[in-house]
């Protein structure tokens, strides 16, 4: 069982308030803030023309991203990874603990882990929390 705080309930009341939809979970990261959402509810939390995603970065004061959620593994990190190219996707059971390789190309990597190391952070933390699971990101050189 997840404990909430006061913060959590917070964050999910005023998500939930602008957008009117209920996400299942979210992540703060030092300069944004990831909610994850129902896959059949991803339109209707981003808003048409990204408005909610607009009003909702005005009240937190941060970058605000919606993902779709996913109770499947690979589908979660597609959805998570969505705007990189996913060549090889490779789940490995390492001691009671699923380990993901990921492989993509060279000049997707900054996307992947993002500003600061951000996105790959936010990724880690939750794949261990949903999935017990890690990620790791390679690359591979593409022909000139």
């Amino acid at each position: 069982m997840v404990e909430l705080t006061e913060d959590d309930l917070t964050m999910f009341s005023n998500f939930e308030k602008i957008t009117h939809v209920m996400p299942s979970d979210y992540i703060m990261t030092e300069s944004s803030i990831l909610f994850l959402v129902d896959q059949q509810v991803l339109g209707k939390a981003i808003g048409k023309n990204a408005s909610n995603i607009k009003k909702l970065g005005e009240v937190f004061r941060k970058r605000v991203i919606v993902v779709a959620d996913s109770p499947d593994l690979e589908i979660f990190i597609r959805n998570f990874f969505g705007n990189i190219k996913i060549y090889d996707m490779e789940v490995r059971d390492i001691m009671g603990e699923k380990a993901v390789m990921l492989t993509i190309e060279e000049k997707d990597r900054g996307i992947a882990i993002g500003r600061d190391g951000e996105r790959i952070k936010a990724a880690k933390s939750l794949l261990k929390k949903k999935f017990n699971a890690t990620v790791h990101v390679r690359t591979r050189r593409t022909a000139i």
